[in-house]
């Protein structure tokens, strides 16, 4: 059994224009017992607003992961993967992106934008479950860096 205290609670930003996906998202997660907030924006007017922190989002607390879709409503994922990197705040947030294209330009193009992770989503149920499985992977390593980070800024805390 997992202690509540030792297992800390990410927070997800989906940015997705399919509701459907989102529903399945967090079936994926919920199926591999994370703690996690999933914060969902619906386009990328939402998305520019969340990343230049303005109206409602002008305290929105900073994701741990940011998951992208290509093709949204207003603007594109390329749009909103080139605000997140030029906003300060989100420098250091991992960010996925998870798209039905295959096409190896979109593939070099987000690798050029410092994407962590392409993500192609799948068709069927069972495959779309297995994404709860990768974004866990990638939460625990984000997790394992971190501590990694932190013993070497402070290296006196290890001793004792």
């Amino acid at each position: 059994m997992k202690n509540a205290s030792v297992v800390p609670t990410a927070r997800i930003l989906v940015i997705e224009d399919n509701a459907s996906d989102v529903f399945l998202l967090d079936r994926a997660l919920n199926m591999q017992d994370l703690r996690f907030e999933l914060v969902h924006l619906l386009n990328g007017g939402e998305a520019l607003a969340f990343i230049r922190r303005q109206g409602a989002y002008a305290d929105a607390a900073i994701p741990n992961l940011i998951l992208v879709d290509l093709n949204l409503s207003k603007y594109t994922g390329e749009d909103i993967l080139r605000e997140i990197r030029s906003a300060s705040h989100l420098g250091g947030v991992p960010v996925c992106v998870w798209s039905s294209s295959r096409s190896r330009r979109d593939e070099a193009l987000l690798k050029d934008l410092g994407v962590s992770r392409f993500i192609t989503k799948p068709c069927g149920l069972d495959q779309f479950m297995e994404i709860g499985m990768i974004i866990k992977d990638l939460l625990a390593c984000l997790r394992e860096l971190e501590a990694t980070m932190r013993a070497r800024r402070h290296p006196d805390a290890r001793s004792g």
